[in-house]
């Protein structure tokens, strides 16, 4: 029997308990924006890795979720280093599932629940994987290390603080990111960077309380001045207008226009999927591509003012927010962005506007394309899934790769069992069965090939 049958086999042996193992996964709630159930998902995992010999701990975080850690195999080979979150995003809106986002069902060869997909599915297979490395090769021939966190979902804040902290433990060869899939074609995706991140909370206020909305004469609507405000942030051609945003843009090399050229075109089924007619400015081809994954953004991500429910109400409001979110790109910095968001607001006569929050705020960063850990990934991805992979320089999302790149100093390759209509981050989140076993299969390969 060939190598590839004989790990589909195991894997086909005990995938009723790597199924009922995902399940308790998924069943237990574990948003980080509402701090739900956090410190019970790291409990269960814990007791879950340990169950696949994994010696697992809980690392409390002060004023954070608790992150996870484990180790299994021989401490003197090299190490590879898998990161996760166990953190989710919040289910609602509730009344679009088609069952409860917490109670995982298996229907049409797929796993339905919140998280599945980003990032509880991803968490099983590797230590599912492991169980079947065992099962047929013994004990490993080097270390493998796991790093879990709990707010991944609300921009990791206590990340870089904690890498800093925990760099010789965290020590490690290279790292396995916790996100991935393939294509429509069903190509093997393989990125090597996130994009970072600035996220704020934007407030206006006007009269002391709500106004009859016959005073809008006369009384200040500060949801008009927050749309004003939004207004001078960008134009019709999606250019940002903040003065100096595109001061630090790194501009894409002639290795990362050439990946660009080979990611396959799959803009018309993207389209088809979000029910879509045409993207922004018509993007399509190499110029879509290039913009989706080398510039950056200024997103409205949510407005809340006056009265939203149903019926009329004629009310003037008397607060007004806004929530926005930059995606960066190398070199951007998120504080040097705030800063100059504070100051375009002034210059145009907006200082009221108040910032009430600032959630988040991650550094962009990535593994260039030719580093030998990239090309082993894309080898074993290729072996696995029988077709060329697709090598993506950055990802339009975001996540803290940058301590694990620039404080450990490891290549990073995000892989992983997603598919483009997984849904991660809404209703009816799933993954299906085939790309589970199939993920399994690319992680016991990689640790077969790993040195």
């Amino acid at each position: 029997m060939k190598e590839r049958e004989r790990i589909l086999v195991d894997i086909a042996k005990n995938e009723a308990r790597y199924l009922r193992d995902l399940k308790a996964l998924l069943h237990q709630p574990s948003v980080s924006a509402q701090r739900l159930g956090l410190e019970e998902m790291a409990g269960l995992l814990v007791r879950m890795m340990r169950k696949y010999g994994v010696k697992a701990r809980s690392i409390p975080v002060k004023g954070g979720a608790p992150m996870v850690y484990g180790e299994i195999g021989n401490p003197n080979g090299g190490i590879l280093l898998f990161y996760n979150h166990y953190d989710v995003q919040p289910p609602e809106p509730l009344e679009l599932w088609k069952t409860p986002p917490f109670e995982p069902e298996i229907r049409g060869g797929k796993i339905y629940a919140r998280g599945v997909a980003d990032n509880k599915g991803n968490i099983l297979i590797r230590l599912a994987a492991l169980q079947v490395y065992q099962d047929l090769y013994g004990s490993l021939p080097f270390q493998v290390k796991f790093l879990v966190e709990g707010e991944e979902e609300i921009g990791s804040p206590h990340m870089i603080e904690f890498v800093e902290s925990y760099k010789d433990l965290l020590r490690a060869d290279a790292c396995i990111w916790e996100s991935g899939g393939v294509n429509f074609a069903g190509q093997p995706v393989l990125t090597m960077g996130c994009k970072g991140i600035l996220y704020v909370e934007l407030m206006a206020r006007g009269a002391r309380r709500d106004a009859h909305s016959a005073g809008a004469t006369h009384i200040p609507n500060p949801a008009w001045r927050l749309v004003h405000a939004l207004a001078t942030l960008k134009n019709e051609q999606e250019q940002i207008l903040i003065d100096g945003f595109y001061d630090d843009v790194l501009p894409p090399s002639a290795e990362d226009m050439r990946a660009l050229k080979k990611i396959p075109p799959e803009e018309n089924k993207i389209k088809k999927s979000l029910g879509l007619k045409e993207f922004l400015l018509n993007l399509k081809g190499l110029k879509l591509k290039k913009r989706a994954l080398f510039e950056p953004t200024c997103n409205i991500c949510g407005m809340i003012s006056g009265y939203t429910g149903p019926g009329g109400k004629t009310v003037l409001p008397s607060s007004a927010r806004v929530k926005l979110d930059f995606r960066l790109v190398p070199n951007q910095k998120p504080e040097d962005i705030l800063k100059k968001l504070k100051a375009h607001f002034q210059k145009h006569g907006f200082g009221d506007v108040v910032m009430s929050t600032v959630e988040q705020g991650e550094y962009p960063a990535r593994t260039p394309l030719g580093h030998p850990f990239v090309r082993l990934v894309q080898e074993v991805a290729e072996e696995v899934y029988q077709k060329e992979a697709v090598l993506e320089p950055m990802t339009g999302g975001t996540g803290p790769m940058h301590p694990f790149i620039h404080t450990l100093g490891l290549p990073v390759v995000s892989v992983g069992a997603g598919y483009p209509d997984c849904r991660a981050h809404a209703p009816n989140e799933n993954l299906r069965l085939s790309d589970i076993r199939k993920g399994i299969l690319f992680i016991v390969t990689l640790l077969r090939n790993f040195r």
